[in-house]
């Protein structure tokens, strides 16, 4: 399985409309290519109207066809040339290998990321780590979780996902992590395999 994501960043006198149309454009790509398309915005971790679609393919053929019938549709083109005077920047994609975990059927509520860059020479003993430590905290949890690395982009980029369903739920986890000793050990374990400072966490609540 792969996970597919859109970036962009609203104009700051554009948030108000920018929201609502980043849904009605997702409900377009599932009438024309029938994707699954969910919008996020990032709470925290990223500029203020910074919003994701992100969707689930099984290959990238799949996403590769379904970009092709967005591209023929002309009601889709026009919607998202609508949408232009919303956002600034270019739109940044990314895709995602799922390594381990299952995620939900339909995505939690809330969803908390971290990502790391693997350092030189340590690729299969970080993969080996991410595994581990998905694991963990699917067990303790109990929460849908998955482990990710990157299918382009930053070569060896890779990421954690847990979902929640309500915000006393992220902060049960946060305090989880700020306590849990099994988890401490795990983490300063890996102190080698991973690039410093490269770190990034979000969290991010499902619009739609």
């Amino acid at each position: 399985m792969y996970l597919f994501s859109r970036t962009r960043h609203a104009k700051p006198d554009k948030m108000l409309e920018a929201i609502p149309s980043a849904v009605e454009i997702a409900a377009k790509v599932k009438q024309v290519a029938d994707l699954d398309i969910y919008v996020w915005t990032y709470r925290f971790g990223e500029p203020l109207g910074t919003i994701m679609w992100s969707t689930r393919v099984d290959s990238q053929a799949q996403l590769f066809e379904a970009t092709e019938k967005m591209a023929a549709d002309p009601t889709f083109v026009e919607m998202v040339l609508a949408m232009g005077d919303f956002y600034e920047g270019a739109a940044v994609d990314a895709l995602f290998n799922v390594v381990s975990g299952n995620p939900a059927p339909t995505p939690s509520a809330f969803l908390q990321t971290n990502t790391a860059t693997i350092a030189n020479g340590k690729y299969a003993e970080a993969f080996e780590f991410g595994v581990k430590l998905q694991e963990l905290v699917a067990t303790e949890l109990n929460r849908p979780t998955f482990f990710v690395g990157a299918a382009y982009g930053n070569f060896g980029e890779v990421g954690w996902i847990t979902g929640s369903e309500t915000m006393a739920e992220v902060d049960a986890g946060a305090e989880w992590q700020q306590t849990n000793p099994e988890f401490h050990a795990m983490i300063e374990s890996a102190a080698d395999l991973f690039l410093p400072g490269e770190g990034r966490q979000n969290l991010l609540e499902r619009l739609n």
